[in-house]
C-alpha cells in the first residue's frame, strides 16, 4: 500500500517492538499512558491482579519510548538524504542485542514493585506466571473473579457503586492481548538499524540515542516502577517510607490470613478423617523431634 500511495514521497518504515517508559528523555521512567504490560503492572503493584498466562522462558522484546523517537528522527534524516528503491523497515527491538525473558523482567518488576510500592495497595502485591491455560484460567477465576464479586457485593451493601468486577474485566482483556507476544518466541532482524547505527557520528549516537545494548535491565525496570508511581498514579516520592510501612503492614496480614486458612483445612480434615489426623500428628512429631536436635547442636 504504502509503495502504491507514496508517489516521490521517500518512505521507510520504523516498527518498534513493546513500548515501556524513557530510559532518559525527557525524564527518566516517564509514561503517559497504561498500553501494553504496563495496566498490569499497575494493577500488580496495587495488588489485585495475580496470575497471567506466559511463558517465562521466551523473550520480552522491550524497548524504552525514546529509544523509538531517536531512532524515528535518524530514519527520517536517513530516508530524506539517501535514495531508495523500496521501502527500508527498522526493527526498533532488543530481543536480539539485548535480550529479557518474560521471567526476569516479571522477577525485576516484583522487586521493585515492592521496594518501591505504591500508596493504598489493596493486598501485598503477589502471584505467579502460569504457562497452561487452564491452571490460568482457574487461578484468575479465584483470584481475580471472585474477590471482585465480594468487594462489589459488599460495596452494594454499603451503598456505593460497584466497580471491581469491571475493572478485572478490563485487565483480563488486556492480559488477552497481551498474551499473543508473551506465549511465542518473537525474532525481528534489526540488521538495518544497527546499520544505521553505525554510520551515525559519536556526538549523534550519544544525543539519538537508540543503541538497545546501552539499556542495563535492572536500573531500567526499577526507573520504569518509579514512573508508573510517579507519572500513572501521581504519588510523590515523599511518600515512599509511608507506603513501604503500609506494605509491611500488609505483608504481616498476608501471611496471618495463609496461616489462618492452613488452621482452618487443617481442622477441617481431621474432624473428617482420623487417617488424616494420624498423619497430621506424626509430621508435627518429627519437626519438634528436628527442632530439638537441631537446637543442641
Amino acid at each position: 500500500m504504502l509503495l502504491k500511495e507514496c508517489g516521490n514521497l521517500p518512505v521507510a518504515i520504523v516498527r518498534p517492538s513493546i513500548i515501556l517508559s524513557c530510559a532518559r528523555e525527557p525524564e527518566i521512567g516517564w509514561l503517559d499512558n497504561v498500553n501494553g504490560p504496563t495496566v498490569i503492572i499497575a494493577a500488580t503493584a496495587k495488588g489485585f491482579f495475580r496470575t497471567i498466562l506466559c511463558h517465562e522462558d521466551k523473550k520480552a522484546d522491550l524497548i524504552p519510548v525514546d529509544m523509538v523517537t531517536n531512532l524515528t528522527i535518524c530514519v527520517a534524516w536517513r530516508t530524506a538524504t539517501t535514495k531508495s528503491d523500496g521501502i527500508t523497515v527498522y526493527n526498533c527491538s532488543s530481543g536480539i542485542q539485548n535480550p529479557i525473558t518474560w521471567k526476569q523482567f516479571v522477577d525485576c518488576c516484583f522487586l521493585n514493585i515492592r521496594k518501591h510500592p505504591l500508596e493504598d495497595v489493596v493486598w501485598y502485591p503477589g502471584g505467579t506466571i502460569k504457562s497452561n491455560s487452564l491452571a490460568n484460567s482457574v487461578c484468575s477465576t479465584c483470584m481475580h473473579f471472585l474477590p471482585a464479586h465480594i468487594i462489589d457485593i459488599l460495596s452494594r451493601v454499603f451503598g456505593k457503586k460497584p466497580f471491581m468486577v469491571n475493572i478485572q474485566t478490563k485487565l483480563s482483556k488486556a492480559s488477552t492481548f497481551l498474551k499473543y507476544f508473551s506465549t511465542r518466541q518473537w525474532h525481528f532482524n534489526d540488521d538495518n538499524t544497527r546499520e544505521l547505527s553505525s554510520i551515525l557520528s559519536e556526538d549523534d549516537k550519544r544525543i539519538f540515542l537508540f543503541d538497545v545494548r546501552e539499556i542495563h535491565w535492572p536500573t531500567y525496570i526499577e526507573s520504569y516502577i518509579l514512573g508508573v508511581r510517579q507519572f500513572i498514579f501521581k504519588e510523590h516520592p515523599s511518600s515512599l517510607p509511608l507506603a513501604r510501612k503500609q506494605l509491611l503492614k500488609l505483608l504481616w496480614i498476608s501471611w496471618l490470613a495463609k496461616f489462618l486458612a492452613v488452621v482452618l483445612l487443617s481442622h477441617i480434615l481431621i474432624r473428617r478423617s482420623k487417617r488424616f489426623s494420624g498423619m497430621l500428628f506424626s509430621m508435627w512429631d518429627i519437626v519438634l523431634r528436628v527442632s530439638r536436635m537441631l537446637s543442641h547442636v
